[in-house]
Formats: C-alpha cells, structure tokens, sequence
C-alpha cells in the first residue's frame, strides 16, 4: 500500500500542473491514429480510449519484447519465467490465452491491422516498428472475434522518415550488439531507403540468454533460451502519388526456450521450440477530390508450437501447427462532416494438433461499416459502428455455426484546442474454439471438450478526458466491461473440462497517463520528464462479488525521463509496480491431479535504469552511441505467477551505431 500511495502522490504534481499550463503540444495532437478506426485519424475526433507508443519511446526502452513496453504503460503482464516464452497481457483485467492462440484469448494482437495467429508477446518482433497503438477497451467492430479487453496493433515502419529539416531522408539506419548477465548476447540491425517511388525498411534481431537468478538468489535452471530470432521487413512502391504496393514480411523463431515448471519443482529437460512466420500482400489507393481511400489487402502465415517432456514421468510431447490466411477489403469516403468506412474480413485457420491427431479449421466472413460525424472543426464527434460476422468451425466431422453482430457508439467534444472529453460504448466477443470443443490430452490431466459452449461476451462503457498543454499530456479514463460466459475448466474427477462461467463478471476501474517536461516549464537545456501510467481496479469479481484469479488490482509504471541534446545523452529511471492477484498454487503434492489452494502473488516493485551516451559523431556519416541498463536494480524477489520467480539484478552493455 506504502507504494501505491507514492506512486500517487508522483502523480499528484503532475495532475496540478494542468491549472498552469496553456499552450498546445503539437508533438502529441499531430500524431495519427489508424487502429480505432481502420483509418489515419487525429486523437481529437477519436472516441475511443487509444494509447500510442511512439518510435521514439519504443527504441528509448531496450526491451528485447513487447512485455516489456506493456507493462511500462500501466498494462498488466504475468509470465512464466523471464525468457517470456509463454505469457498473458491483460487490459483493464481481460486476458489473452495462455496457449498462445489469437482466438482463445480476450486481447487481439495485430501487425499493420491485421491477425498474426498468435497472441504469444514472444512472437512479435521488436525490430522496424514503427508505433504501437492499443485500444484500451472493446475493438469487434473493427476487428472480429477476441478483441474484449482490447486491440494491440504494432505498426512497421515505411521508409527512412524525414530529418529534422522536414526533408526526406534517402537512407538510415540502426546497428547494435552488446552481452550482460546470464550469458545474455543480443544483435540487432534496421535500415532503411526510399527513392525513385520505392521505399524499404527493414530489421532482424538475435539473442541468447542462459539461465538466471532470482532477487533470491536461487539459480532458476533452464530459464534460458538457445535463440531468438526477429525480422520484420516493409517493402513499396508509389504511384499516381495516392497508390502504393506493398509486401510485408516478419516473423519470430524462437529454439530451446526452456519451460523450468516451479522453481521449487525445477524441471531441467523440458524445452519448447515456437516459430511464427507470416507474409502479406497490401495495395493502398485514394482519390483525393471525391473524398476517397481504399485498402486491399491478402496476407498468409504459420504459427508452430512444440513442446518436450523427456522426464520419465513427464507429459511428453506436445505439437502443433496452425496455418491462417485472411483477405481484407474497405473503403472509405471522407466529405464535409461525414466520414464512412466500410469493407469485409475473411480470415480462414488450419490448425493440426499434431500430437493429438486433432485437426479443426475456421471459417470467419465478416463485414463492418464505421461511421462518423464531425461538426464545427472536431468540436463535436459522433460515432458509430456494427458488424456481422459468420463463423463456420469445423471439427471431427461437425459443424459449429457461431455468428455474431456487434455494434459501438461514441462521442468526442473539444471545447478548447488543448482539451477533449469522451465517451464510448462497446460490445465485443469471443467465440469458442476446436480444442476448447474437443479437449486434449496433457499429459498428467485430461482437458475435455465441451461442444455447447457459448461465445464469450464483453459490454463496456468508458469516459474520460485528455489535456494536451505545453508539454503536459494527462489523460484519464473511467472504464467498466460486464463479461458473460467466460470460457474456464472444470475438475471432473482426475481431468477438466472447458465450460462456460454461470453469470457475469465486472471490472470497473480508472486508467491514468500522465507525463510533463520540466525541462521546458523552467526553459532548461534538456528534457526533464516525469512520467506515470496507471491502471486500477475497483471492481474485479464474478457474480458472488469473490475477486476474480490473475487479476491484478494496481498496475502502475512511473518514472523520470532524462534527454540533454548537447551531452547525447538519454536515461531512463524506471518504476513498475505488480499489484496483488489472486492465484491457484497447482503445485501442491495432488496438484497433478487436481486444483491446489489459494495463493497470493505480489504487490511488487522493480527499478530498472536504461542509459544511452553518444561518444563520437562521424560528419555525415553517423553517430556511435554507448547504451547500458540495469534491471531489477534492487534485487527484488518478485513473481507474476506463483511459484515461477523473475530474474534478479541484471546488466546489459551495448554499442550502437546510428546513421
């Protein structure tokens, strides 16, 4: 409690300083905003709630996956082990799958607005991204299916941007390599080009880590990873100044990630090997005098899982494969006060559980019209939205016809340039999936099928208010989601089974954002930028008010930024408090067999210190930087999920070259 009150009271000058602060950061209101509502967009006429990570923020972390930025945006993460081989992301208290499948989990993970088969944050890679944007609540209307807690989208770059003259640049690019604690090596390369109407950009990245220690000085064996592999590339050529062609390509392959099971259990043979690879087609076109955009789009990709046991009592193996392909299509018409955007989704998956010699594949055709209305220069915006979706799930011989309308209404006013208030309601879905109908076979415990499971559903209502002054940005939002037939299993007898969960659920909380540039407040050389993100439940609880599992009260990341342009020199100081969850300890002596007792996990807070100093500039030619970090810097013995410890104190050292 002692630490989430001074994370408040670190909140408090923030907030005050709103009283004096007039003029309009244009930095923050030029920014566009492309997921809400499937086309660019000022955070003026957006009426939903949406967070955007910058470039500049993103290279700034260091971190080596999204987690990491996630959890530095107040966005709740639990994993299994710090090589983030398998996690859960939640928003505002709604999770994803812990297998790892986009369309078993509550929060959609997308690429440049479309599916990547996977909701696993190890299966994103963090090279050639350009801004992240999340919808910070329902996104069906948008998107389809599993997108009740919210939308992640990481955008890739295009091309190498313009320099600090507003010139376009004809090249840039980005080279790292540097090792820490744990046997921790990582690379990384970005470059990027554009002329005579062609642009690229393009990354890859590698890393190795073996296993750590805990903050309790425990050696947590195999927690390491043989290697991650990232690459992302963004290729496309203009024409008639309102078209492009596009291909983009990335994809993850990540070996020997060890899967430790408790530390307190220390399994030193299981290992997984996880790969996702995906390949898309992308044809952008305009006509400027009558109001028009299009976007045509076919994209294809494979996600692969393989998990070892080779312990003698141990569950064996588990594989499988899930090949997904989609065609999207829409069009928008800009005029006046009225916006429209209309188009169709088809998404088709394959998936082969191998191991289980179960195969299941998804049909999903949807279409969605967004509309909005916009009056007296974005004084006031009235949105809209609805979307019909047929599913066809096929299993064993089966059919499991699932359709789905959704619809969402919102509104934005701007009484003055630097403040905007808003409003929004939402409904979202879930429907239910081949495994969760069929069930599997894992090992110690039977999962059964359930072929009458009913869709999930989400309704949520947010308000909020966003203040854009000098340097000051405060944004917050009071939210609440009713969620409906939450997919969960059940013991029966020595197994489970996949059921619907009687009655609703509710979370009902406040998110804050805040940050404010001391550095221009007091005219200084540099940036000075105190920083708080926040996400707070008052409500996480099912019909009979008992608290929900794996749901964190508080997620809080507060911080100071540091950027002196004359030293090139950028530092970090990073606050991240794990609230407390509610869990179920599975590792008790009949654990194997059934569902130990209740546990807590948390509160935590850990420190981390990200450094980067610039130590030679080569004329026209580059700069060479000198980056190092600190994780974890107190030590803290800390978990997301019980009985799975973090790492301890770590150090990173790494060179930089940047042209």
């Amino acid at each position: 409690m002692k630490k989430i009150l001074f994370a408040l009271l670190f909140s408090m000058p923030l907030c005050s300083l709103s009283a004096t602060a007039w003029a309009q950061d244009s930095r923050t209101l030029d920014r566009v905003i492309v997921t809400a509502g499937r086309i660019a967009e000022s955070p003026r006429s957006v009426t939903s709630s949406v967070t955007v990570i910058p470039h500049e923020e993103i290279a700034k972390s260091q971190y080596d996956n999204l987690g990491g930025i996630l959890r530095n945006y107040g966005i709740q993460v639990n994993s299994y082990s710090g090589n983030e081989g398998l996690g859960q992301v939640a928003i505002r208290g709604v999770r994803s799958s812990a297998m790892g499948s986009d369309l078993q989990g509550a929060v959609l993970m997308l690429v440049d607005g479309r599916r990547i088969g996977s909701d696993n944050l190890a299966m994103l890679p963090m090279v050639n991204v350009e801004r992240i944007e999340i919808i910070r609540g329902p996104g069906s209307v948008q998107y389809g299916s599993s997108a009740i807690g919210g939308v992640i989208n990481v955008i890739t770059r295009r091309g190498p941007g313009a320099d600090e003259a507003g010139e376009p640049k004809k090249y840039a690019g980005r080279l790292e390599a540097g090792g820490g604690s744990y046997d921790t090596y990582k690379t990384q390369a970005e470059l990027a080009a554009q002329g005579g109407g062609i642009d690229f950009s393009g990354g890859v990245s590698w890393l190795t880590a073996h296993d750590y220690k805990t903050g309790g000085g425990h050696t947590y064996h195999n927690t390491g990873n043989d290697y991650r592999l990232g690459y992302s590339l963004n290729l496309g050529y203009s024409f008639n100044e309102e078209n492009r062609l596009g291909l983009t390509m990335l994809g993850v392959r990540n070996d020997g990630a060890g899967s430790p099971n408790e530390l307190r259990q220390n399994d030193f043979l299981s290992y997984s090997d996880r790969s996702n690879h995906s390949l898309d087609f992308v044809y952008d076109g305009g006509w400027a005098d009558w109001g028009l955009e299009w976007r045509a789009r076919y994209f294809n990709g494979k996600d692969s899982y393989l998990s070892e046991d080779p312990n003698p009592f141990g569950m064996g193996r588990y594989e499988s494969e899930t090949s997904y392909q989609g065609l999207q299509g829409q069009l928008s018409w800009n005029k006046a006060f009225l916006t429209l955007t209309g188009g169709v989704d088809y998404l088709y998956y394959d998936t082969d559980v191998v191991s289980a010699h179960q195969r299941n594949k998804y049909y999903n055709a949807g279409s969605f019209l967004l509309a909005k209305l916009a009056f007296s220069d974005d004084l006031l915006v009235l949105s809209g939205g609805v979307r019909y979706d047929n599913y066809d799930l096929r299993y064993e011989g089966r059919n499991a016809d699932l359709n789905h309308t959704t619809p969402s209404v919102g509104l934005a006013v701007n009484p003055l340039d630097w403040l905007t208030l808003r409003a929004n309601y939402g409904e979202a879905y879930r429907v239910p999936q081949g495994q969760e109908m069929l069930g599997f076979d894992g090992g110690w415990r039977n999962y059964l099928g359930n072929p009458d499971l009913k869709p999930e559903e989400g309704k949520s209502w947010d308000v909020g208010f966003a203040i854009h002054k000098n340097s000051l940005n405060l944004g917050v939002t009071w939210f609440r989601t009713d969620y409906e037939n939450k997919i969960v299993t059940r013991q029966v007898g020595w197994d489970s089974q996949y059921c619907n969960l009687d009655g609703k659920s509710r979370f009902q909380g406040l998110e804050v954002q805040a940050d404010y540039d001391l550095g221009e407040l007091f005219d200084w050389p540099f940036m000075l930028r105190p920083y708080l993100n926040m996400t707070t439940l008052f409500k996480y609880e099912d019909e009979n008010g008992s608290h929900l599992e794996n749901v964190s009260r508080h997620d809080i990341a507060y911080g100071l930024g540091f950027e002196h342009p004359d030293w090139g020199m950028t530092a970090d100081l990073r606050f991240t408090y794990y609230g407390r969850q509610k869990q179920t300890d599975f590792g008790t002596a009949a654990g194997a067999w059934m569902d130990g007792g209740p546990v807590s996990v948390g509160p935590s807070t850990v420190v981390d210190l990200f450094v980067s100093k610039s130590i030679y500039s080569f004329e026209n030619a580059g700069t060479l930087k000198l980056k190092g970090e600190i994780r974890n810097m107190f030590d803290e013995d800390y978990q997301t999920i019980f009985a799975y410890p973090m790492p301890g104190r770590s150090f990173y050292l790494g060179m930089e070259y940047e042209f």
